[in-house]
């Protein structure tokens, strides 16, 4: 079943879009605002974004930009939707210079709206998904190096302390710090480099920061 993110601030269009798109076999999520619909484009990996251009915060262009920086976003589809006539060919303008997208102006047609969706979706059917790993309540994507903890997008993650997080997802049990070393700085790094940097994943993780535990000879992940 296609997933599709609707990114939208009227909540009777979201409902409008929702019964049409329901009733023609897709499953689909919501997003009220421009944050929001980045968080969960990071999150859910939709097959297709339906992008509003004016919404509060971020605006569709901005969302563009965002989706356009990460590995795991860039090459999902986007449909942009714009009520501006006044504003539109400005807005068109930029976010195709950013990437290809299908613009329609509202009112759109619903009918019209179904038949862009299949072509884009037909178009796609072939890419490779980005993967997804999964183990206890931590869910990463390797691509973008992004952490959800129990449905939650906890952050997106620098190289190294990303590096340190997967290989003590993928153990059980405790890490030796040597290992650790080994593995991600290979000759040249000290056990102080692993030190800063679990002390710097910690304050990534935040309130989840009790996960990564120190041990008597490493580090361990309370999975």
């Amino acid at each position: 079943m296609p997933r599709i993110l609707s990114v939208e601030d009227d909540p009777d269009f979201q409902h409008l879009l929702s019964y049409a798109l329901r009733n023609q076999g897709f499953e689909v999520h919501y997003a009220f605002t421009g944050k929001e619909g980045h968080e969960k484009a990071l999150s859910l990996n939709p097959d297709l974004i339906l992008l509003d251009m004016m919404l509060p915060g971020l605006n569709g262009v901005e969302v563009v930009k965002l989706l356009m920086k990460n590995k795991a976003t860039r090459d999902i589809p986007v449909i942009v939707l714009t009520a501006y006539p006044t504003d539109a060919n400005f807005f068109e303008s930029e976010i195709k210079a950013l990437r290809p997208v299908e613009y329609l102006r509202k009112p759109v047609q619903m009918d019209e709206l179904l038949k862009v969706i299949r072509r884009v979706l037909s178009s796609r059917k072939n890419k490779t998904p980005f993967a997804v790993w999964k183990r206890g309540v931590f869910r990463i994507m390797p691509e973008s190096k992004s952490v959800w903890i129990g449905g939650t997008l906890i952050a997106s993650l620098p190289p190294k302390r990303f590096e340190v997080l997967f290989h003590l997802l993928q153990s059980e049990g405790e890490v030796s710090w040597e290992v650790l070393l080994r593995k991600i700085w290979g000759r040249d790094g000290a056990k102080n480099d692993l030190e800063k940097t679990v002390q710097r994943l910690r304050a990534d993780l935040g309130a989840e920061g009790y996960r990564l535990s120190t041990t008597r000879n490493g580090y361990q992940l309370v999975i």
